[in-house]
């Protein structure tokens, strides 16, 4: 899939398990064995010296990732290898997929099955140049059962993002009224490290403050132990969570050594090269 093998995701994902286990990766659109084989629920096997990461979204086949020579792997090595590419690559094989779809219902007027997915789609564009690395979006959840662990993505996100404040939302609640008074806080990051804590008015406050958010104000951290499906079930403002489904980290389906890893931030919530991922 062309499309996908340009993708800066794929790219960084290539680089990032040549340089840590020595192994380079290929992908192919078709399955190298049936679904109806004894492999098919496997996270990873083996044909010959190669490791096979199948890719699948529910029931809908998505093909396989191929790791050259991946079964000489140690079976430690297997996993975070397969758990770096169903994490990085899955979604932006989704994002891809249903961006195709959607050109095609364009093109044809007629409806496809799809891949009920969340991910986000984002148009290429080039902004201007920028001291600071800038954030693909001012509100990013972040979904962890540890506390600890939300809050170590967190503090990694604002130093990457090279912000002057990190503030507990709790600790400033007090102080501000309005979105207006949320949105001059400019180079800070705010942070929230669990969402369902919060008052229904502090709810009603950060809807109206996400909906006018911009680059130049501040960058929201939301913290979660729910899982996606939960939240949208949520008697929240719509807008709320669709602004929370946008980006997010699920922390836990990363193995815990990764969780802070710079590659991996940036490649989810920074601008790469100047280009939007």
């Amino acid at each position: 899939m062309f499309d996908l093998l340009q993708d800066s995701v794929w790219l960084k994902t290539n680089s990032l398990i040549k340089e840590k286990y020595g192994k380079s990766l290929s992908y192919r659109a078709m399955k190298l064995i049936s679904d109806a084989s004894e492999t098919a629920e496997k996270t990873f096997y083996s044909i010959g010296d190669d490791l096979i990461i199948p890719l699948k979204s529910k029931n809908m086949s998505l093909g396989d990732v191929i790791v050259d020579r991946g079964s000489l792997l140690d079976p430690q090595q297997k996993m975070e290898v397969a758990d770096l590419v169903k994490f990085l690559v899955e979604p932006k094989l989704y994002s891809i997929q249903l961006k195709q779809s959607e050109d095609a219902i364009k093109t044809t007027g007629r409806s496809l099955t799809l891949v009920s997915t969340k991910a986000q789609i984002l148009d290429l564009y080039e902004p201007e140049a920028a001291e600071k690395r800038k954030t693909l979006s001012q509100v990013i959840l972040l979904k962890s059962h540890t506390e600890l662990s939300r809050n170590r993505v967190a503090l990694k996100i604002h130093e990457m993002a090279e912000r002057n404040l990190f503030v507990h939302l709790d600790d400033i609640i007090k102080s501000v009224s309005s979105k207006e008074d949320l949105a001059s806080l400019s180079d800070v990051t705010i942070y929230i490290d669990d969402i369902e804590k919060l008052t229904e008015k502090t709810m009603n406050l950060l809807k109206e403050a996400f909906e006018t958010v911009t680059e130049n104000g501040p960058l929201f951290l939301v913290g979660s132990n729910m899982d996606m499906d939960t939240i949208l079930q949520q008697n929240w403002p719509e807008n709320l969570k669709k602004d929370l489904a946008g980006f997010f980290f699920d922390i836990d389906r990363v193995p815990m050594a990764q969780q802070t890893s710079e590659d991996i931030l940036e490649l989810l919530f920074f601008q790469f090269n100047g280009v939007m991922t």
